[in-house]
């Protein structure tokens, strides 16, 4: 009897440590155990803003090349994103709250401490990636792209312009502009794309027929692009009630600022001498003072062929950049960050150089013109908006591993126990068995 007890336990022992090896437990000490194979790790999984970054109202303290730093101080709770209207580009660029990229062939851009980004090829259209694109946000001087292009045409670089005390009373930065003194347009569209003047903004759109006609132009101009998010109430971008912009509408501006050679000539432009007082037109008969571009990409990041940044107390941080190298240029919108905008879009044209040839589409710059709205046109565009998920993890990672490998073993283990309990039950039930034991 004990003889069979023995042999009885012993098969119970063999069959229980074949499930644990099965369910892939070990009783091996930890040095025989052999070492796994590494598993590539996840790409980090950067949640898209939900809430706005909010901004103190300090002004920015100025610094090298005329640049501003943001100024800032985050606060709780902070303000929900506003709704988004649009869709325009695809479908997914109507999300709000969520990473937009396919990570199959590519990983995940930097994480920015801004509340909406896009990066896109400038050639094809194809947005690579994006947050918050279509979010209708305050865009600051990147507002100033628009300008130029709904403008240039109308005030053509040879126009002469009296500068006004109205234009000298204009907040933000100001190139100095001199009630009475005289200026070419010219001079002020470099003032305009170099220093990111608003005197100078003032000053063309009273060239271009006075502040209301200019913005509608600006307004018009936005709509045959297909940028419908944007909504114009001066030339400056300074904050105004209702005076709006989007990073997918910025990214449409500036491939079409590219476009066209005067525009695509002036922000690269570096410096500019800009006349001083007086109403002589001629360099010769008239000190000049430099001006420099507050484009920081132009001085540090190679292959960078624009374009603008942006600060306001309400809008923050904001910055379209582009940038070349060899065969392929990509465009970078940032708005309301609150982080050095320049260095946030050099890592982002960094992803697109590194990753944009493998990254699959999830949108297009290739919008249609829109209609300008009527009265009798109350709704809005429709929109898919998909709800705030992580961005999808690497295959093979450890973290998709672990929860599958859990599943089999379990099954695994109960599968053996199961058929344990089975045998021992039937050769406790069968008695020719246990006759035929000796």
């Amino acid at each position: 009897m004990l003889t069979v007890t023995f042999r009885r336990r012993r098969r119970f022992g063999v069959a229980t440590l074949a499930g644990l090896v099965i369910s892939g437990v070990t009783l091996l000490p930890a040095a025989a155990r052999p070492t796994p194979t590494p598993q590539p790790s996840a790409p980090e999984v950067f949640a898209c803003a939900t809430t706005l970054f909010p901004f103190t109202t300090t002004a920015p303290t100025p610094s090298a090349l005329g640049t501003r730093t943001p100024n800032v101080a985050l606060t709780t709770p902070a303000p929900e994103l506003p709704e988004v209207t649009s869709s325009v580009g695809g479908p997914l660029l109507g999300a709000t709250g969520r990473l937009v990229i396919d990570t199959r062939d590519a990983s995940t851009p930097p994480p920015l401490r801004a509340t909406a980004w896009l990066v896109a090829d400038l050639d094809s259209g194809d947005v690579l990636a994006a947050c918050n694109p279509h979010l209708p946000l305050a865009p600051a001087s990147t507002l100033k792209v628009l300008t130029a292009l709904a403008l240039m045409d109308a005030v053509p670089p040879t126009a002469v312009y009296t500068a006004t005390d109205a234009d000298a009373a204009v907040d933000g930065t100001r190139v100095g502009l001199v009630p009475h003194s005289r200026y070419t347009a010219d001079q002020l569209w470099h003032a305009l794309l170099l220093s990111s003047a608003n005197d100078g903004a003032h000053a063309l759109a009273e060239l271009a027929g006075g502040q209301v006609r200019a913005a509608e132009a600006l307004q018009a101009t936005a709509l045959t692009l297909g940028a419908g998010d944007t909504h114009v109430a001066n030339t400056s971008g300074l904050d105004a009630p209702g005076q709006t912009s989007s990073a997918y509408d910025l990214a449409l501006f500036a491939r079409a600022a590219l476009a066209d050679r005067r525009i695509a000539t002036l922000v690269t432009t570096r410096s500019f001498a800009f006349p001083q007082a007086g109403t002589a037109l001629r360099a010769a008969d008239r000190r000049t003072f430099q001006i420099q571009n507050h484009n920081r990409l132009l001085y540090n990041y190679p292959g960078a062929t624009g374009l603008k940044n942006g600060w306001t107390s309400q809008a923050g941080g904001s910055f379209v950049g582009t940038a070349a190298r060899g065969a392929h240029r990509y465009v970078a919108v940032i708005l309301r960050a609150d982080t050095t905008t320049w260095r946030a879009t050099a890592a982002l044209l960094d992803w697109a150089f590194a990753h944009g040839v493998r990254a699959r589409a999830v949108g297009t710059l290739n919008a249609p013109a829109i209609e300008a709205p009527t009265s009798s046109q109350t709704s809005s565009p429709t929109f898919v908006a998909t709800p705030a998920t992580p961005a999808p993890r690497a295959a093979g990672s450890p973290a998709d591993a672990r929860p599958a490998y859990g599943a089999a073993a379990a099954l695994a283990l109960a599968a053996v126990t199961v058929a344990v309990g089975s045998g021992v039950a039937l050769r406790r039930r069968s008695p020719g068995r246990r006759g035929a034991r000796p």
